[in-house]
């Protein structure tokens, strides 16, 4: 059988917003409810006069003490002189405005445990109780976020803290534990109590699904830790544990639907573009990167708001991203977006929880797997990170049908991707210019890359140009140049002045400068691997060679050295096609709701990682 509840409202101005909390316990406390006002002047007359009271709505008793008290001791003389023994009580000030049903949740999620000791409802500014977390919004625009995710929420959760401006307390915690310390301060008894009986192993909690909203102009909730002079509060000295429970809950305990509720309001959505993860030199990844911003930009800014995720050490590509909103978490304020994207695969969990922390929906791009196929690259701990980053986000892009497969069967699972695979303007301005005076080699200094094999098959035959190499020999018809340094003009200008391109790489995702190089009219030299005969299917280019093995190329080269190239397919792939199918891949993910059971879940792993250290 459910206890009655008497409420004890404390009145500090008489005013509009006191009229507007009256009006709102007439409608929506329960039939029969008794309210006490009190408070230290004498405000009778006022209260009596209020709409509510004057309808008779509300049965109404008003009192205040003889002599002026604090706060806790005017509400101990209140609670002595009118509060019932077995009667849950419920403490509201004079700020709030209570809705439909809230006051029926506060209760049974009161008596669903013995240890369920104090519940406050959510609210708008009021702290750790606050909808959206850490975001001060007008009263009824928080009350229209939380009437949207209400049922998305956990019924109830933990808090190391009550909310003073409106708590519901059981009554055989009162009868045991007594009344409030009249030394602390407001705000500050209400949590010294809270302190108290925690020792003892009751939980003070937040009912999700009950609301008042609270018209103080600023809120106290967060002030816990002080007292009314700035003085050091009694609460540190007397419950040390607070600051470790209050820091605990922001970083573990906290929904992270509440963290994202502000993306409930009516807002233009925004995407964070995350390049925080590119080395300060040109690479096959660099080089999608940024191709595609360039081309999805204009495209994601009609609809969208579109920021670039970038530190200090991106510099290295400023001129490319000047025109951008840039986002640096580090020196920016914090910030939420409605959808983080990577275009790379994670190699961290840091980079994983910065993601997560910074957007609800989560997405990247598979390049491949190399760092866990060769020994040599991989390290502890990387194959799980692929699997469960890909297991644990809401799209994962792969750039080819073969690093698809590839990454399938490494784990011997399934793993919905979606293939979207690069494509090249190189040719738009450069076809078919110079028949080219030397072989270019390319790739870096990686073993799989083949590229010192590929040499020394080639070496003294043919001028050629190494990208990818330190110099490893004085050969005078051999020039190396490292990779890495060398600007994407630079690159470019080295496919023109080549005759043919030998790419000799055993593994790639795809194989950016194989497609660039076609795309000029090259012939390109490749092994035969899955990736490369999954480029000659979706290119239809007639100058990909394939050879089973790096011994082959002399005689390739030599078949194809004096021939004229066969003219490039006429309506190549381009990025603005690529951008085009991420665009709509975004709009659509932007269009759904989002996956809390999803979101929640990669919370609990980046959680559970950061509270063990093991990240």
């Amino acid at each position: 059988m459910r206890k009655e509840v008497q409420s004890f409202l404390s009145v500090g101005n008489i005013g509009r917003q006191f009229d507007l909390c009256l009006q709102s316990l007439a409608k929506y406390l329960p039939p029969g409810s008794q309210v006490f006002v009190f408070g230290q002047t004498d405000s009778e007359v006022e209260v009596r006069e209020s709409p509510a009271v004057l309808e008779g709505s509300l049965d109404l008793k008003y009192a205040r003490p003889q002599k002026v008290m604090g706060p806790a001791a005017t509400l101990n003389w209140a609670l002595r002189e009118f509060w019932a023994v077995g009667n849950d009580l419920l403490l509201l000030n004079d700020q709030t405005e209570v809705t439909l049903g809230f006051l029926e949740e506060m209760q049974s999620v009161l008596h669903l445990n013995e240890r369920h000791a104090i519940v406050t409802p959510r609210s708008n500014n009021a702290g750790l109780f606050s909808l959206p977390a850490n975001e001060i919004l007008e009263p009824h625009e928080s009350w229209e976020v939380w009437l949207k995710i209400r049922d998305l929420l956990p019924r109830y959760q933990l808090v190391p803290a009550v909310g003073s401006f409106c708590m519901l307390i059981k009554s055989e915690v009162l009868e045991r534990f007594g009344l409030f310390d009249p030394a602390c301060s407001s705000p500050g008894y209400e949590n010294d109590f809270r302190g108290r009986i925690n020792r003892y192993g009751y939980s003070s909690l937040t009912a999700n699904r009950a609301y008042v909203l609270n018209h103080q102009p600023s809120s106290d909730e967060n002030e816990i830790g002080e007292s009314e002079t700035g003085q050091p509060s009694l609460l540190r000295e007397r419950y040390p544990e607070l600051d470790r429970a209050i820091s605990n809950y922001a970083r573990f305990q906290v929904d992270p639907l509440e963290k994202f509720a502000i993306l409930y309001s009516s807002h233009r959505p925004r995407i964070l573009f995350d390049l925080y993860h590119l080395p300060p030199q040109h690479s096959g990844t660099s080089d999608f990167a940024l191709n595609l911003l360039r081309e999805i930009g204009p495209l994601i800014s009609q609809d969208f708001e579109l920021f670039v995720g970038a530190g200090m050490e991106q510099t290295f590509f400023l001129p490319e991203l000047r025109g951008y909103q840039l986002h640096d978490e580090e020196v920016d304020s914090p910030a939420v977006f409605d959808l983080v994207y990577k275009p790379c695969q994670l190699f961290g969990w840091p980079e994983f929880a910065r993601m997560n922390r910074l957007a609800p929906r989560l997405a990247f791009t598979l390049q491949d797997i190399i760092a866990i196929r060769c020994d040599y690259i991989g390290r502890t701990g990387l194959p799980e990170l692929f699997f469960k980053t890909v297991e644990l986000s809401d799209l994962v892009f792969s750039i080819s049908e073969s690093t698809h497969a590839d990454f399938e069967a490494f784990y011997s699972a399934q793993a919905p991707m979606r293939v979207i695979n690069h494509g090249s303007d190189a040719g738009l301005h450069n076809q078919g210019v110079g028949h080219g005076e030397y072989l270019l080699v390319m790739g870096n200094a990686y073993v799989h890359k083949g590229v010192s094999d590929a040499v020394q098959e080639l070496a003294g035959r043919w001028p050629l140009v190494v990208l990818g190499l330190d110099p490893q020999s004085s050969q005078p018809d051999v020039r190396w140049l490292p990779s890495g340094k060398l600007t994407r003009r630079c690159v470019y200008d080295l496919f023109l002045g080549a005759r043919i391109v030998v790419y000799p790489s055993h593994y790639e995702g795809f194989g950016l400068p194989v497609v660039d190089a076609l795309a000029m009219g090259k012939p390109v030299i490749v092994l035969d691997t899955a990736i490369n005969r999954e480029l000659s299917h979706s290119t239809g280019d007639r100058n990909l060679f394939r050879v089973a093995s790096s011994k082959d190329l002399p005689r390739t080269v030599e078949d194809l050295w004096s021939k004229p190239p066969h003219p490039p397919p006429s309506h190549p792939r381009r990025w603005s096609d690529v951008a085009g199918d991420y665009f709509a891949a975004f709009q659509q993910m932007l269009s759904a709701d989002i996956d809390v059971t999803k979101m929640r879940r990669r919370w609990e792993v980046v959680r559970l990682l950061e509270s063990t250290g093991l990240h």
